[in-house]
């Protein structure tokens, strides 16, 4: 079986999990402030605050950005967490269409100023094109808060993702290029009084230990994780670069098959290829041609956000309101990537496919979805 993902926790990492168990305050330890000063250090910005997941990153932020009763431009493709965070917060999602990177398209954003923020999701690890997100912010005075849920040390024009915005926030989910041996997150800012919001928030609402001047919530980092957060840190620009060499081979080995390919990496942006995501119009053939060959797929993600029940009867969107985003959730077939996979399972997975394409015997049986 070639696995869709492999997730890393070595004796390295358990010993550094255990030592912080016996040696740390169990609840922000020492390992916790580390992880979070090296993190800052690693992205280029003054703050990293750690909290319990990624979707709490991005609900934080909003939360303290004081975004209750306004409309954030947000993508129509990415994991719903995206858009729940801007609803938990109090705002309300405005969805636009992707372009061909599978990234927010800044034309489509309205002209006027109905926006009061942005949402850019640097989705599959591919970094958005900041530059002209930023400029249409700064013109109209609104906050960005990049969602870099997927692309932990992902780069644009030599600034990593996380620090190009007014705040980025992290996932440390276990499928995504950094974890921590559980949920956690982070977020990234060069903000020191939203820095203070955030810490304040994630730690009950806390001024000092008893007393509280905000309504706060209880969503720390573990010791333990931030423990394995900080090998895994020092080891994640070699593992990007595994996955830069890994997505080469892919695109090298696909090329001229009728297979829709990711963006590549260029001179301006290099991406953390979180997930290797082809496109595919016989999507659910092709993915179960390569299940009978033992090769596991995903499919991130096969609904829009805005045709996701929940966003269909808040916003009334319908079928064809976003055709790149809809096209991108018929097609999208992520393929495996990992630190652990090899050349020889990479040319596996693209050999299976050519014979797919050229009428493999999964496909000549009928085998469709």
């Amino acid at each position: 079986m070639i696995r869709w993902c492999n997730p890393i926790l070595d004796k390295e990492m358990a010993d550094a999990a255990a030592y912080s168990l016996l040696n740390e305050k169990l609840i922000m330890g020492e390992s916790v402030f580390k992880f979070e000063e090296e993190f800052a250090r690693y992205c280029g910005t003054s703050h990293a605050i750690s909290v319990s997941s990624g979707t709490n990153a991005l609900f934080f932020t909003f939360l303290a950005l004081g975004i209750r009763g306004k409309s954030i431009g947000t993508t129509a493709s990415s994991f719903i967490a995206s858009a729940n965070s801007i609803v938990q917060a109090g705002g309300k999602p405005a969805f636009y269409d992707i372009n061909g990177d599978y990234t927010l398209e800044p034309e489509n954003l309205p002209k006027d100023g109905s926006l009061s923020g942005l949402l850019p999701v640097h989705l599959y690890g591919h970094p958005c094109r900041m530059d002209e997100i930023a400029e249409y912010a700064q013109k109209r005075g609104i906050p960005v808060v990049e969602d870099a849920c997927q692309a932990h040390g992902a780069v644009y024009r030599g600034k990593r993702c996380g620090s190009i915005g007014t705040a980025g926030c992290f996932s440390f989910y276990s499928t995504k290029n950094l974890t921590v041996g559980g949920d956690g997150g982070m977020i990234t800012t060069n903000d020191d009084k939203l820095a203070s919001e955030i810490e304040k928030l994630r730690n009950c609402g806390r001024k000092t230990f008893y007393e509280h001047d905000v309504i706060g919530y209880t969503s720390r980092l573990n010791t333990a994780n931030a423990a394995i957060g900080r090998i895994q840190l020092k080891r994640l620009d070699a593992w990007n670069g595994k996955r830069r060499s890994l997505a080469a081979q892919y695109f090298r080995s696909l090329e001229g098959l009728g297979i829709g390919l990711p963006p590549k990496e260029t001179a301006d942006v290099k991406p953390a290829f979180h997930l290797f995501s082809i496109k595919h119009k016989e999507r659910g053939a092709l993915q179960a041609y390569l299940k009978g060959r033992g090769i596991e797929t995903g499919t991130n993600y096969p609904v829009s956000l805005p045709l996701q029940p929940v966003y269909r009867e808040m916003l009334g969107h319908k079928e064809g309101d976003f055709p790149k985003s809809e096209e991108l959730s018929a097609q999208v077939l992520c393929l495996p990537m990992h630190v652990n996979l090899t050349e020889a399972d990479v040319k596996e997975v693209c050999d299976a496919i050519a014979e797919f394409r050229a009428g493999g015997t999964g496909r000549a049986a009928g085998v469709h979805v």
